[in-house]
């Protein structure tokens, strides 16, 4: 709709702030600021709803002119003819000047007139910021109406503006056209202005909203006005028509000129978006909304958007937008509101709702009650604080619980260690026995837990098989050793605690040095430091040993401390797992400098405590078991200290020992099961014996078994003090020279043997017939008549005088272990060996020779061994003494083996024959004892090395020399007797490798080339010069002629050699120019084979 620009001013300062439309919300340099739509007329075809319209049913009215008595001229409303209604579209449509439409109402004949009022209602479909109002009357404007405004579609109608003649008798209003500062400035005025009848067409009224109110000039900062402004809905209420005063007549021709007619209806203003958008569209349901910026929303962006709540929602200013801030959740959520408290108290309002991961608090910053922050910060874990011993539900920052009393653990869920019982007063105190227990016991029962030896609810005694609590032991109690056999034992009284100790103070009190093979080290004692060291040299390890008084049984040290003094003197000193090291009872143990808890050493002295005991709090390796461990100190062999780069001034050993003193409550005494006495039970009782006496005092005693022949053995050995005739470790057989059996038990068990003195005899068991054994020697048979094998005699003299059995003399040369070596009367010896004969085996066999009695078997009789090639007819037999054999001519050796020097043939069985080796040819005249083959000289052949070899010559004592032909200038390879080779045409040489003059060598070509005609005619030249200067000297001239000659011959061999001279540079250039074409075909060709060989080599390697 066409309207004008209100003149009021105070329209103009509203309109001045918002000439047009910003586009953008955010600056250049993308700052946010204020945006407004641009500024329009609301009302532009937008569809006003009238409640009354003329035309239905059709009416006439006529034009009001002003003048009483003229004919008026009237027309026909008629609502359904489209050229003659005057409906409300009219009211807000294009206004044309030259064709003007207007709305109009009955006229007063159909009675409207006050009181009876014609609203006229406009939607604009949401919130407007109005700066005015604007109507524009077709006839005279109303004597009385009003303008009134709705801010949201189902809200109250609120007075805007009134407009009357008479404001106080018709609105109860004041005629006024302004408000006074202090004063509500969103009251409706009342005002006379716009009330007379005249123009009687065409009149306006134009409405300003901010007209006359003072906080105009600072509308940025006043809510009242900005909510003023504000409105959804307009209506206009005709209330009182304005009249000449002729109405009164009921003429009805002047009645119907009196009515309401508008032409036009503007509304100027700003789709309202509190400043936050540039435009208005019309969203999915068609219904115009804001097109929001600044992360506003709703209709007006007259909210923040979800999570844009840190501050509260305000219209965008000339000097601020405004925008909406995002809510600082922490990431934990993505939903806030508004809080105003929260706002006033700390500048951020944003409340954050729906935190995850189980954080709290406006910003998520914190977690819930009874959560805690995990160590990322990146969430919150429950406390699980245990209800039970926890004294609240919530947790320290780390998840620690506050506990109970007697309460521990991050949850509160169990008793802390000497506690018990977890309850709803904390937990209990254990009652343990702090020498015995950990002082911790189990948190359900109150059990205590106890010492690795100790038993007992309150570990208040010791296990079987140990004994002396004490609160020193780590593990409680001492185990018992009683030599393992008894596990029953207590502390022994009279023992008082005793340390043996070397302080140097005088000398190295007998410690030794050994490096790691054994090998002993010196030791060197310092008298000022009282002190003793070992020098290396390098970082094998060398040790101190100690000496005796350390050694031996020290079971009484078990369980206490070797302490020493150490500092080292060097800061590369490297530590060990092996620096003290225990030997004994077969067993080795070694710890490292630092275990039980020492420190590392350093240049200033200190003292390192190391208790000798099993257990893993003290790491001795390998681990024994605490039998083993005491054994090893009941015979302790060894105790070494490593030693490289350090020194001691100070090492003692923790025993007992018998007297008054501090006690000694480690030292046991046991009591013992039968068998068995001492402390330790460490002896066997009467009557008892070592089950396993290697065992020593570990063996078990077990009764003495001595058959009845005796009450008593050997503690040691077991061996019965045997009476009655009766032998053996338990009295098990008959002494020598008695016989029966002795196991019966009686003391007539053995009787004497009916034997020789001095033999024993035996019962066969089938027949029961006493046989005697152990005859005296060289007797046997069961009464010993008979001489044993190998001797002879007659004990008896049955077959002529008495003879006692004497050993057969066969001087060694008999198998010991065979029977019948002789003859059992005579004495000859029957079964020599080692390849003797005789009736004392005294001499060799034949084929045989030696001593047959030598007392070494290797000295005896060995064979002769003949060769049966070299002797007299083969004979195999020689010299029992010498062991020679009888040999061929020229053959030699004991056993006729070999040829003399200089023959051979020893085969042929008729001796041997000479060699004959050529002096000069062969190297020593020696040949093949095979084959008669001498050794030659070098190039030299033949049996006899008689000849040169093929291609040789120069036959001498030095060999042959190789001929050497060259074999492509010499016909065969073979030379003459003076080492000359046979040449081909054009070759010369001793070996046929040079051209002949006038030849040339072409590869091309075999053999040597003549030279072109060019160089055969200055030879031949050469060669009659040659000739005739030789014959002149041969020729008989006269002194003068001779002279004559010789001038002429010299000057023309002169001039014929200066030419022969040319010729022959021509011919050493052309031949230079060969040879480097030559060299350079050669190398070609060289290049290309090269090539070649290169390509068949890789042919080889890739083409398959």
């Amino acid at each position: 709709t066409h309207f004008a620009t209100p003149t009021h001013a105070s329209l103009s300062i509203w309109t001045s702030c918002s000439h047009g439309a910003m586009d953008e919300c955010i600056d250049d340099s993308n700052r946010p600021h204020r945006c407004m739509p641009e500024f329009v007329n609301a009302a532009f075809n937008v569809t006003v709803v009238a409640t009354n319209t003329c035309g239905s049913p059709p009416e006439e009215y006529c034009v009001q002119t002003g003048v009483t008595g003229v004919t008026k001229s009237c027309h026909i409303c008629d609502a359904g003819d489209p050229r003659h209604h005057h409906s409300a579209v009219y009211l807000t449509d294009y206004n044309n000047q030259a064709d003007t439409t207007w709305w109009q109402s009955q006229t007063m004949l159909a009675g409207i007139q006050y009181p009876n009022s014609i609203n006229l209602t406009l939607h604009l479909g949401k919130s407007f910021d109005i700066t005015y109002v604007r109507l524009k009357f077709h006839t005279s404007r109303p004597e009385s109406f009003a303008i009134y405004k709705r801010t949201s579609e189902d809200g109250p109608w609120i007075p805007y503006q009134y407009y009357s003649g008479s404001c106080e008798k018709t609105y109860s209003k004041i005629n006024r056209g302004f408000i006074r500062t202090g004063e509500d400035e969103q009251q409706a005025l009342c005002t006379d202005e716009f009330s007379d009848i005249s123009p009687l067409t065409g009149g306006n009224v134009a409405f300003s909203t901010l007209e006359g109110r003072p906080s105009k000039y600072n509308f940025d900062n006043s809510p009242v006005l900005q909510d003023w402004v504000t409105a959804t809905d307009i209506r206009v209420a005709l209330n009182r028509l304005n009249t000449f005063g002729d109405e009164v007549f009921n003429d009805p021709k002047v009645l119907k000129s009196y009515y309401y007619a508008i032409s036009d209806f503007a509304v100027g203003g700003r789709c309202k978006c509190n400043g936050h958008a540039s435009e208005c569209v019309k969203n999915e349901r068609s219904k115009l909304v804001c097109n929001c910026k600044h992360n506003t929303e709703g209709p007006d962006c007259n909210v923040c958007k979800p999570f844009y709540n840190d501050r509260p929602w305000r219209r965008a200013t000339a000097d601020n937008a405004n925008e909406c801030l995002p809510c600082n959740c922490n990431g934990k959520s993505g939903e806030c509101y508004f809080d105003s408290e929260l706002y006033r108290a700390t500048g951020h309002g944003g409340h954050c709702r729906n935190c995850a991961d189980n954080t709290d608090g406006p910003n998520c910053e914190r977690c819930l009650d009874n959560y805690y922050r995990d160590p990322s910060g990146q969430r919150c874990l429950s406390c699980s604080c245990n209800p039970v011993g926890s004294l609240s539900t919530q947790c320290d920052n780390t998840g620690r619980c506050s506990c109970k009393p007697g309460v521990t653990g991050d949850k509160c869920d169990r008793c802390q260690p000497g506690y018990h019982t977890l309850t709803a007063a904390g937990c209990r105190p254990c009652s343990c026995n702090p020498a015995g227990s950990t002082q911790e016991c189990d948190v359900q029962t109150g059990r205590c837990q106890c010492k690795e030896n100790v038993d007992g609810f309150n570990c208040d005694r010791c296990k079987l098989g140990y004994f002396n609590l004490d609160p020193q032991n780590p593990q409680g109690c001492t185990p018992c050793f009683c030599f393992q056999h008894s596990t029953v034992c207590e502390s022994a009284d009279g023992y008082h605690i005793h340390k043996i100790t070397s302080t140097f103070d005088r000398d190295e009190e007998g410690w030794k040095g050994q490096q790691r093979d054994g090998s002993s080290v010196p030791v060197q004692w310092s008298p000022t430091s009282r002190e003793i060291s070992l020098i290396s040299e390098d970082y094998f390890p060398i040790y101190f040993v100690a000496p005796e008084k350390f050694l031996g049984n020290q079971l009484l040290s078990y369980g206490q401390n070797l302490t020493l003094n150490f500092r080292i003197q060097r800061h590369d000193a490297r530590l060990s797992a092996e620096d003290i090291v225990l030997e004994g009872a077969g067993h080795r143990v070694a710890v490292p400098l630092i275990a039980q808890g020492n420190s590392y050493p350093e240049e200033e002295t200190q003292t390192f405590v190391f208790r000798l005991h099993d257990t893993t709090e003290y790491p001795w390796r390998p681990t024994l078991k605490h039998t083993d461990f005491q054994k090893l100190l009941y015979n302790l062999t060894s105790v070494m200290i490593r030693g490289t780069y350090s020194t001691r001034n100070n090492v003692s050993l923790v025993t007992a020992r018998r007297g008054p003193g501090t006690p000694a409550r480690w030292v046991e005494k046991c009591t013992c099961p039968q068998g068995y006495l001492g402390q330790h039970c460490e002896q066997c009782d009467l009557g008892y014996r070592r089950s396993q006496p290697e065992l020593g005092l570990f063996s078990s005693c077990e009764p003495c078994i001595c058959n009845g022949h005796s009450d008593t053995c050997d503690s040691v050995t077991g061996m019965c003090n045997c009476q009655h005739n009766t032998t053996g470790m338990s009295c098990e057989r008959c002494k020598d020279g008695f016989y029966g059996d002795s196991t019966v038990g009686s003391s007539s068990d053995c009787k004497p043997c009916p034997c020789p003195a001095g033999a024993t005899c035996a019962v066969v068991p089938r027949t029961k017939e006493v046989v005697c054994t152990n005859c005296p020697t060289g007797t046997t048979g069961k009464r010993c008549e008979l001489c044993d094998d190998g001797f002879f005699g007659d004990p008896l003299g049955e077959n002529g005088p008495i003879r006692a059995c004497r050993a057969c003399s066969c001087n060694n040369n008999i198998d010991p272990n065979a029977v019948g070596n002789c003859n059992r009367e005579t004495g000859e010896c029957l079964k020599c060996i080692y390849n003797t004969t005789g009736v004392f085996c005294d001499r060799c066999k034949e084929g045989f020779y030696g001593d047959a009695r030598a007392a070494n078997v290797t000295d005896k009789c060995k064979p002769c061994s003949c060769s049966p090639y070299g002797t007299v007819d083969g004979k195999t037999t020689c010299s029992q003494v010498t062991g020679q054999c009888q040999c061929l001519p020229y053959v030699i050796n004991r056993d006729c083996s070999a040829c003399e020097p200089g023959f051979y043939n020893l085969q042929s069985g008729k001796g041997c024959e000479r060699c004959n080796c050529n002096s000069i040819g062969s190297t020593n005249g020696q040949c093949d004892i095979a084959s008669g083959q001498c050794e030659c000289q070098p190039g030299v052949t033949g049996q006899h090395c008689e000849r040169c070899e093929v291609n040789f010559f120069g036959f001498s004592s030095s060999g042959c020399k190789p001929c050497d032909c060259d074999p492509e200038g010499s016909e065969s390879a073979q030379c003459k007797d003076d080492g000359r080779c046979q040449c081909l045409p054009g070759f010369v040489g001793a070996r046929c490798d040079m051209c002949e003059e006038n030849y040339f060598y072409n590869r091309s070509t075999p053999g040597c080339q003549q030279c072109p005609n060019c160089y055969s005619l200055v030879r031949d030249k050469v060669r009659d010069l040659s000739f005739s200067i030789s014959c002149g000297v041969n020729i008989d001239f006269s002194y003068h002629v001779m002279q004559f000659y010789l001038t002429f011959f010299c000057g023309s061999l002169h001039r014929h050699k200066a030419d022969a001279d040319q010729i022959e540079k021509i011919a050493k250039d052309a031949n230079d120019t060969s040879t480097k074409a030559y060299n350079m075909l050669k190398k070609a060709l060289d290049g290309e084979n090269k090539t070649s060989s290169d390509i068949d080599e890789l042919n080889r390697k890739y083409v398959l």
